[in-house]
């Protein structure tokens, strides 16, 4: 399939996206529960099971093996060429759902981690980056989410933030200047089921236990 079709891609709301950093089997049958259609990056079609076949393959297929046996099962391939871009950010240029739950781009490589979340930054779609402990997203101006009391509740600006409003966390973030090479906010606490964040601009990572991958997804 060549990149000018990349916009007929056949492919619902909700969407798992696999990545080549691997995951586990448990976190792929979550993740299907939520959004079922299936797309692999490249090499994360590697560590598929041979029972999930995904809808497609993307990206510049220098990593995938066997490309030809998901072929067979009905994969199709979507060959991207740019090199200034990552799998990652070809695949979500690619995918036109309003929701992507990606899988394999956060436990390996610190550099493709790093990668991928310049990409959430930049995105103005819901994509959840889910690892081993971990769910990262790019929060919204106007945030809310109900969780247990003493969730872990971290923010990580990519940019210089201002006008940060918190309500139900242990340890304040108003009038504080947010930066990425000055004051961050990890490993802040709940205080309250009920948690409230605004602010205004861009550019703020939310990262949460990835248990609760689906109060994430359903409540956003």
């Amino acid at each position: 399939m060549s990149n000018k079709l990349i916009e007929e891609l056949e492919l619902g709301d909700n969407v798992t996206l696999v990545g080549g950093a691997g995951f586990s089997k448990t976190l792929l049958s979550e993740s299907l529960i939520l959004a079922d259609d299936l797309v692999a990056a490249d090499g994360g079609a590697n560590f598929l099971p041979t029972q999930s076949v995904p809808k497609y393959i993307i990206g510049d297929l220098d990593s995938v093996v066997s490309s030809e046996k998901w072929v067979g099962k009905g994969s199709k391939l979507v060959r991207i060429d740019d090199q200034d871009s990552t799998d990652f950010d070809k695949c979500i240029s690619a995918i036109k759902s309003k929701k992507i739950i990606a899988l394999g781009f956060m436990d390996q490589r610190l550099d493709h981690f790093l990668a991928a979340c310049n990409s959430l930054v930049r995105s103005k779609r819901q994509i959840f980056l889910i690892g081993k402990r971990d769910i990262i997203f790019h929060l919204p101006n106007e945030f809310s989410i109900k969780l247990p009391i003493n969730s872990r509740v971290s923010l990580f600006p990519f940019k210089d933030i201002k006008n940060v409003k918190a309500f139900g966390l242990k340890y304040p973030v108003e009038d504080l200047c947010f930066s990425p090479i000055g004051k961050i906010g990890t490993s802040n606490v709940s205080t309250a089921e009920n948690i409230k964040i605004s602010y205004k601009g861009s550019g703020m990572l939310g990262i949460f236990s990835s248990r609760y991958l689906d109060i994430f997804y359903n409540s956003m």
